[in-house]
């Protein structure tokens, strides 16, 4: 497999996708990696960082933010030498199940996957190998007014399980997908642009057609963060498995928020509960302790059966988040109640500004999905190399 020198330079400049508006660079853009980073699934041990940012510590989003180095660009779980598989079930049914139909309160819905986490079973294999897919909305404007586009990005990780093979971030942008049938029908009047010219709120050219596939190995030490302060693979194997005891071991970071994070306390220990339920490497205990927590936490509620974007089933939860910089936003999560995944994270505005004032309220803004998660002892696979 060839290694392209530019993919971990790029992700160590990426900034959050919720945040940063595409820039001008091409498919491989700090923004394309970074949104392609998408946060994985809630019942395996990984991270993404779908939330990369430029400050100089590491926060798992995204998705999970980048720390000082390279070498930290890509936030990702890799057991060292002799440690055991972590869990990963593979990606969830097509098919919905009785659970997952069955409509549920917040309470209830986070219970049942913290159950289903603690009961996860453990898989083998070569690699931990995660398949995601992330959505940007852009503002088009055209002759008769403006339409939305998806800017789609798509990632694998194949994380090794020892120290005997290498592990591997692989990143490809997917084009472009009009937002809704309405912005489908504007793009059709605008004459269906293969590329198309976005002017804000960074100019830059969006191809509607996918592109190549880039890849590098990657370093798993020093990836990972809580709240905003780098965290070791031994921090977060030594959190605590009590909700009470995790809630003020998460608590004992919070520091005021600010960047990316709220700076209300209640909604940032929302977030990072959140974090550590789809994009940390922790354990299936840990993992269930922090959907316990979420489920004591004000300001969640319930919004029953839900499909993601790409059709699956699930059951979604949803909290508001305030930052500074975008406005208010309402974070949806959507699990799969039989198996305790976290399907996807979606983002939709409430009362946007900044440089998401363009978006209307109600509208999604970003989204990311977990594909494909489990073991293998497959090879990843051969990689296009932009030189």
């Amino acid at each position: 497999m060839s290694r392209s020198p530019d993919v971990v330079d790029l992700l160590a400049k990426a900034r959050p996708a919720r945040l940063d508006p595409p820039p001008s660079r091409g498919e491989q853009t700090a923004h394309t990696v970074a949104g392609i980073v998408a946060h994985p699934s809630a019942a395996e041990r990984r991270a993404t960082p779908d939330q990369l940012r430029r400050p100089k510590r590491l926060r798992m989003a995204f998705l999970g933010t980048v720390g000082a180095a390279a070498v930290t660009a890509v936030a990702v779980a890799v057991a060292g030498p002799g440690a055991a598989p972590r869990n990963a079930p593979d990606a969830a049914p097509e098919v919905a199940s009785p659970a997952t139909q069955a409509p549920m309160d917040s309470s209830r819905l986070l219970l049942v996957a913290a159950e289903r986490s603690d009961k996860a079973p453990q898989a083998d294999g070569r690699y931990l190998t995660i398949q995601t897919e992330n959505g940007f909305a852009v503002p088009v404007n055209a002759a008769d007014g403006t339409y939305t586009m998806f800017q789609k990005t798509g990632g694998q990780y194949w994380l090794a399980n020892s120290g005997a093979d290498s592990s591997w971030a692989i990143s490809q942008s997917l084009g472009a997908a009009p937002a809704t049938p309405s912005d489908e029908a504007a793009w059709r009047r605008d004459g269906s642009p293969a590329t198309i010219k976005i002017s804000k709120p960074k100019p830059f050219d969006l191809q509607i057609a996918p592109g190549k596939v880039y890849g590098n190995t990657v370093d798993a030490k020093h990836l990972f963060a809580l709240g905003d302060r780098n965290v070791s693979q031994a921090q977060l194997d030594a959190l605590p498995t009590d909700p009470t005891a995790l809630r003020g071991a998460l608590l004992s970071r919070f520091g005021g928020g600010g960047g990316d994070m709220p700076t209300d306390r209640d909604q940032w220990l929302l977030t990072v509960a959140a974090h550590v339920v789809i994009d940390l490497p922790v354990s299936n205990a840990v993992r269930a302790a922090a959907y316990r927590v979420l489920a004591t936490l004000p300001g969640v509620r319930g919004l029953g059966a839900v499909h993601d974007m790409r059709g699956r089933p699930g059951q979604a939860i949803a909290f508001t988040q305030d930052n500074p910089a975008i406005g208010r936003f309402e974070v949806r999560l959507i699990i799969d109640p039989d198996t305790g995944q976290a399907l996807a994270r979606e983002m939709r505005a409430v009362k946007p500004s900044g440089s998401w004032s363009w978006i209307a309220p109600g509208a999604l803004s970003t989204y990311q999905l977990v594909l494909v998660s489990k073991n293998t002892n497959d090879d990843p696979p051969a990689v296009d190399v932009k030189n």
